[in-house]
């Protein structure tokens, strides 16, 4: 028959069943040379029959262990490769290895086969990945070590606990191993695929998540101590028995080292292009109580894993700026917190115990963000004048992680303790530690004020976090690029200078329409310049304003320790203005290392 125009479409599987193999990655690095070197004897006759692609199968030698089943050994060889071994997707049967997903590593790593295994639960594969050099160029804060990413394909008849923790603890014995004797021990990558008849498997997502969330909190320790920073799960199912397949892919990680969190996405078309994407789930655990940071949002889903994970550098510069943690792992934390108040209660057994357990709400912790906007809800960015003319208000909405551009972050939390558990509300009110060092802008200010001011007109408890740099001492960015210095002596600088100016040209194109910089003429080498006297600044919060801003909040403190239970927890250095903030709240819980 002639051949195909768009390529070879032909396979070819050649099953060997006199020999037996070991299975070890250098029996078959020895084996699948010379089958290569076969193959090459026959490659002509392989073009002319239109062959794609070439599989071996082989038996594999029996272990210690004597197993019911052992999946073949299989070398696949690709017309792409010039019948090279694939050996990224050794010992995979080549129908499923578009289940692996592995086309999501290429762009950004360099890829290396480390084991592949079969287990009672799941074929799991070990990759080494390294970085690659125009990664890394993109990506300059990355870490350029290899890490280890892990795939597992699982085939159930249906989803429940004790399937999906008997697959994650295979793969983590796994990459145990792995870990042991390769020795890359941060940035890993879990990922289970549980293959399934998605039309007979009707689930719920949000119990899918509860579930998956509580078997990765019960094996969380191990989980850190193997370098995991995401453990990914996909799953096809439906919603009912009539309605469509949905694939879900649920993420978790551990940003802040203390709780587990996970974002739960559907596969979806985007409405913009005919690319699918990850979509987040509404009514979800993560979600409702804001504990993720929803990092995946509008993500294609063959996007490339990215080199560092999304706000790893906010959180990282938290820790570096003030030995803190990012003010969107917070309410994380709240939730984790209460959960464990509910464990605790449950495990003191006897009658209480029991009612403690059998009353214990499958949600702990809702959250909304409150966020200021216009009245009239126009998009435009506010200022300290529109909240001075009334025309700012504070409204709760769900966003994603990450979404602001001001300083100062606040949220309404309903906590369902052992105590109350119908619920009680708080309002949190934290610094952004690594927005312009967290210093309070009037921006800040004005997200203080009415954050405060909604706990005290809804008789709320008011908790601030605070971690900050105390008032903002800003800079004139288009001034700071082009002034000059008139040194005394050039060759000695340390002798110190005559004046700040900027050059005539500069000037007139710049600064001559504008009231920036204030001026005089001046004359410095010979060379007519405009000496500088004053700077404004294009910029707002440069200078006094901000202490009127911090008067401001100073005044509110003080009316809601009155009026309403406030406390503060100091997380990191705070000053200034922040350090007041601190002692009108009165009641304070801080760490010894860092008093205001």
């Amino acid at each position: 028959s002639p051949k195909c125009s768009a390529g070879p479409i032909n396979i070819l599987y050649v099953v060997v069943l006199d020999e037996k193999i070991n299975n070890s990655q250098e029996s078959m690095s020895t084996l699948s040379r010379k089958l290569q070197g076969y193959l090459e004897f026959f490659r002509s006759d392989l073009e002319n029959a239109d062959i794609r692609r070439v599989s071996f199968v082989f038996d594999k030698l029996q272990g210690d262990i004597i197993e019911e089943f052992t999946f073949p050994s299989i070398l696949t060889y690709r017309a792409q490769l010039d019948y090279k071994e694939d050996i990224l997707f050794r010992n995979i049967m080549p129908g499923y290895a578009c289940l692996l997903d592995l086309n999501r590593l290429s762009s950004n790593f360099t890829v290396k086969l480390l084991d592949s295994q079969q287990t009672q639960t799941a074929y799991v594969h070990l990759y080494k990945a390294t970085p690659r050099a125009k990664a890394l160029e993109a990506d300059k804060k990355a870490n350029p070590k290899s890490r280890i990413y892990v795939r597992a394909v699982g085939f159930i008849s249906e989803f429940s606990a004790t399937n999906y923790e008997k697959m994650l603890v295979d793969a983590l014995n796994a990459l145990d191993i792995a870990v042991h004797e390769n020795g890359f021990s941060f940035d890993n990558h879990l990922f289970l695929n549980l293959v399934s008849d998605y039309e007979k498997i009707i689930l719920d997502p949000v119990t899918v998540e509860q579930t998956a969330v509580s078997i990765l909190r019960r094996h969380g320790d191990r989980i850190t101590a193997l370098g995991l920073g995401e453990v990914e799960t996909k799953l096809i199912c439906s919603l009912t028995s009539d309605s469509a397949p949905i694939a879900l892919r649920m993420v978790a990680s551990n940003p802040t080292g203390y709780v587990q969190v996970m974002n739960t996405y559907v596969e979806a078309m985007d409405p913009s292009s005919t690319a699918p994407i990850f979509k987040l789930i509404g009514g979800t655990k993560a979600s409702l109580s804001s504990s993720g940071d929803s990092s995946w949002e509008g993500m294609k889903i063959t996007a490339s894993y990215p080199l560092t994970r999304p706000f790893d550098n906010q959180r990282k510069a938290a820790l570096r700026a003030s030995d803190s943690l990012y003010c969107y792992d917070l309410p994380a934390l709240f939730e984790a917190a209460v959960e464990k108040q509910w464990s605790s209660a449950a495990e003191k057994g006897g009658i209480e115990g029991g009612i403690r357990a059998a009353s214990r709400p499958s949600m702990v912790m809702y959250t909304s963000e409150l966020v200021v906007q216009r009245k009239n809800n126009d998009q435009k960015s506010w200022t300290m004048q529109d909240y001075l003319d009334g025309d700012l208000t504070l409204a709760q909405t769900q966003r994603k992680a990450g979404a602001n551009d001001v300083g100062m972050v606040a949220w309404l939390m309903t906590l369902k303790t052992v105590e109350y558990p119908e619920g009680r509300q708080v309002v949190l009110i934290a610094n952004d530690i690594t927005f312009k060092a967290g210093s309070f802008g009037t921006r800040e200010d004005v997200v203080f004020k009415l954050a405060s001011e909604f706990a005290r007109n809804n008789r709320l408890p008011r908790l601030y976090v605070a971690a900050n740099s105390g008032a903002r001492i800003g800079l004139a960015e288009g001034v700071k690029k082009l002034f000059k210095i008139a040194f005394k002596e050039p060759s000695k600088p340390e002798n110190g200078f005559n004046f700040l100016y900027v050059t005539k040209s500069d000037y007139e194109t710049k600064f001559q329409h504008n009231n920036q910089i204030l001026v005089e003429p001046a004359v410095f080498n010979g060379e007519d310049v405009y000496k500088i006297t004053d700077i404004i600044g294009a910029e707002p919060d440069l200078g006094v304003e901000n202490l009127k801003g911090s008067g401001l909040i100073a005044g509110e403190t003080s009316v809601a320790y009155n009026d309403i239970f406030t406390m503060t927890l100091v997380l990191g250095r705070t000053v200034g203005i922040g350090a007041y903030l601190v002692r009108l709240g009165q009641r304070t819980i801080q760490k010894t290392t860092s008093s205001p």
